[in-house]
Formats: C-alpha cells, sequence, structure tokens
C-alpha cells in the first residue's frame, strides 16, 4: 500500500511512540519488579476519585447521564463547563475572558496537533512558517504533530547555569532569540516537561514584548502549571493576553483517560480551533468537562490541587532527589536540573561514554523505563543536535511511582550509569 506524504509523515516512528509503548508495557506487564519510570501518567487519588465518582451518580440520579453520552456537544465545548472556566479565570486573574475565548479538544495533544498544522508550515504565498522553541528540550509529543515535518519546528540552545555540583538550571538565551521572517509562533511548555523548569516571569515578559513586536502567539502549555493543576515549586505567574494561547488540561488533575484540553486564546484563534475540531471529531468529549465543572463553580478543584495533589508530587520529587544522592557517586561528573514543577527529574550525565539511548536500553533489559533525552531536542538544527554533545547525555525520570518502585528504578539506574563511566 502507498501512502501518501501526509501519511508518511503520520506514520513515522518518534520518540512519543516508544514512551507510550513503554508505558503501556510497564504498566500492563503483571510483573510486579516492573519499574515504569517514563512516562507523564499521573498517580491515583482516592479522594480525587471519589470526586469523579460522586459526579457520575450525580448526573445517573438526575437523568444528566442521557447527555453526557447520548447527544453531541458544541464543537466549542460544553457550555456549563465553559462558564464554569470563565468565572474561575475572570476571578482570580481579572483576564476578561469570554466564550469566544475558550475551547475545548480532545486532549492537551490534540490542541497543539491542531494549532502547529494551522500556524506552521507552507503558506499559500509559498513562504515557509516556523515554530520557534526558545529554549530546548522541551515536551516529546510535540516532535512528530506537524504535517510538514521537523522542519517546520525550529528550537534554541539554552544557557545553562551551574547552581552547585549536581544542580543546574536551563534559561533562554536572548541574546541569540531571534525572530525572523518565517516566525509564526513561539512555543513552550511551562513548567517545562521534560526538565520541570519554570521559565521565569521575567523571561516571560520578554517573550511577549517580542511576540507582540512581531504579531504572532505565543503558545504556552501550561500542562503542568497554573491555574489548575498548579504542580510548582518556584513562583510562576501565569500571564495571557490575545498574543498568548494557553493550553490547560485535565490529564494531570486525575482525568487523563477523558482527554480533554482547554485552548485559552483571542476570537481568532479560538474560531480556527473550533472549526478543526469540527472537521476532525465533530465535538470534544462530554465526559471530562461534566465531571469535572461542579468542582470548578465551587471552587473545590482548586483546593483539593493546593492540598493533595501539588504537595504529593513536591514530596515525590524531594524523595527522588534524595535517593539519586544517595545512589549515584559524588565524584561522578551528574547534575540533575533545579525541579521547579512538573513530575519528571532532569538527568544531566557530563561527559558519559554511551549515549543517553544505550542506558535507556540496558535500564529496559532490566525491567526499568525511563526516557532517553535526545528526543526533546528535536526543533533544534540538525547540525547543531550532533554537534553538541548534551543532547546525548540526559534523561527524563518520571516520579509519580510509589516509593518502592522509585527505590527500585532508581537503583538499576544508578547501578547502569556506574556501569557506563566505569567502562
Amino acid at each position: 500500500m502507498d501512502f501518501s506524504a501526509i501519511g508518511h509523515q503520520l506514520i513515522e516512528r518518534t520518540g512519543i511512540d516508544d514512551l507510550m509503548e513503554d508505558l503501556f508495557k510497564a504498566i500492563h506487564s503483571g510483573n510486579p519488579n516492573m519499574c515504569q519510570l517514563n512516562g507523564g501518567s499521573p498517580a491515583f487519588f482516592p479522594e480525587v476519585n471519589a470526586m469523579w465518582r460522586a459526579s457520575l451518580n450525580q448526573m445517573l440520579e438526575s437523568g444528566d447521564f442521557d447527555s453526557l453520552v447520548g447527544t453531541y456537544g458544541h464543537p466549542r465545548g460544553d457550555v456549563q463547563f465553559i462558564d464554569a472556566l470563565i468565572n474561575y479565570l475572570n476571578e482570580k486573574y481579572h483576564w476578561g475572558v469570554t466564550e469566544k475565548n475558550i475551547a475545548i479538544t480532545q486532549g492537551g495533544q490534540m490542541a497543539f496537533f491542531l494549532l502547529f498544522n494551522v500556524l506552521g508550515g507552507p503558506a499559500e504565498s509559498g513562504e515557509k512558517h516556523e515554530i520557534l522553541f526558545p529554549l530546548c528540550p522541551d515536551y516529546i509529543g510535540y516532535q512528530s504533530q506537524s504535517l510538514f515535518g521537523q522542519s517546520v519546528f525550529k528550537g534554541k540552545r539554552p544557557k545553562i547555569t551551574i547552581l552547585s555540583p549536581h544542580e543546574f538550571k536551563y534559561g533562554i538565551d536572548f541574546d541569540n532569540l531571534a525572530v525572523s521572517d518565517a516566525t509564526s509562533a513561539f512555543c513552550l511548555s511551562r513548567p517545562t516537561n521534560p526538565t520541570g523548569n519554570v521559565v521565569t516571569d521575567e523571561e516571560m515578559e520578554q517573550l511577549r514584548q517580542l511576540a507582540r513586536q512581531a504579531d504572532i502567539p505565543l503558545l504556552v502549555d501550561s500542562a503542568y502549571g497554573p491555574p489548575l493543576p498548579n504542580i510548582c515549586s518556584a513562583p510562576i505567574t501565569p500571564v495571557w493576553d490575545d498574543h498568548i494561547v494557553m493550553s490547560m488540561s485535565l490529564s494531570k488533575i486525575g482525568l487523563p483517560g477523558t482527554r480533554t484540553g482547554i485552548v485559552i486564546a483571542s476570537e481568532r484563534i479560538i474560531d480556527v480551533i473550533v472549526r478543526t475540531v469540527t472537521t476532525s471529531a465533530l465535538c470534544p468529549n462530554n465526559l471530562g468537562q461534566k465531571l469535572i465543572a461542579p468542582y470548578i463553580e465551587d471552587r473545590s478543584i482548586e483546593t483539593v490541587c493546593q492540598t493533595i495533589i501539588a504537595p504529593f508530587y513536591r514530596k515525590k520529587a524531594e524523595t527522588a532527589i534524595r535517593l539519586l544522592h544517595e545512589y549515584l557517586p559524588d565524584q561522578l561528573p551528574w547534575k540533575l536540573h533545579k525541579n521547579e514543577g512538573a513530575m519528571f527529574l532532569w538527568l544531566w550525565l557530563d561527559s558519559m561514554p554511551i549515549s543517553s539511548q544505550e542506558l535507556y536500553e540496558r535500564c529496559r533489559e532490566r525491567g526499568c523505563f525511563i526516557n532517553p533525552g535526545h528526543h526533546f531536542f528535536f526543533a533544534m538544527d540538525k547540525d547543531e543536535y550532533h554537534s553538541w554533545r548534551h543532547t546525548q547525555e540526559c534523561i527524563r525520570i518520571s516520579f509519580t511511582q510509589s516509593d518502592e518502585i522509585l527505590e527500585r528504578g532508581l537503583s538499576i539506574l544508578a547501578e547502569e550509569i556506574v556501569r557506563a563511566y566505569q567502562a
């Protein structure tokens, strides 16, 4: 069978394919010794799951269940859910959003698929439009989302600040961040997946000014950030205006299976999102919107995020960091990115004799799944990518699993790191 050029682009195997396959294998292997430290799958919270069950029971009792499964929603999203979001956002941030500024998609992944392909690629004029990532590495799930190939993405190498012998932080190198005529949008995740980095408020303000001057949108993936679930340990101020496209998700609040993404943007961008949702899926999924709407209305979901979800991940991060300091020899040149949010640690193995891919394969053979870091540098210029050894020296570690799995998995990882340096 012969596929189209776009077909070949869609089926090209990339890092996100390996990640999702490994995630499924680790969860459903039936092997209690399997250590799944690779995915962004959120932890289970009994208190949060009880909220979803209560919502569903209420719908069953009131008759709303029929509309949940038996009717198409509006392509923009559920009215009650959108109204609850509008009231919440305007009360909390005074953004002045209306129903014309919000659209719902089949998950945050779908939101960026639509945005990238609307904004990036060949234009009718013949010019090429590019999506500029001001700081690489960034989310692996973006890697294969352009129908026109990875050349649509342009990424910038970060500044690296060494904070201590075993800690560092990335920053945006504004001296080398140039907006060209081809640049059609900025894009970043905040907090950043994979590193847990929080782009500072000062950096965000500079990006806002650049976006405004160039009259291009700034795409901000806030799947882990404020307003919800706000899994952050560093100060972070969410910002929004007509040049910012903010994406949120219900996944990290505890509803990953409902595939519910939220886009907050100018009326023009939202109109585009609604049209593309209609074309590709008719309308978004009803379930997640209806389950969470009552808890946005009474603000209890914010309390849950502040008192249960965010503290849980902060404690998990502290545990994983402590274990790595225990397991990894102090004399080796390893460094962790300063953890400021999200669900991951980003480990830089400076001058490691093997690549992150080989380390991943060695760990996988022993039942420990991690993410090789080279996939996350997908937007960088190929020559710079291959010449910068750093792209092959980093791994992403998820710390959402039990402490027992963390201990076992990180001990395997540490043993393989020591073995690699000794060899």
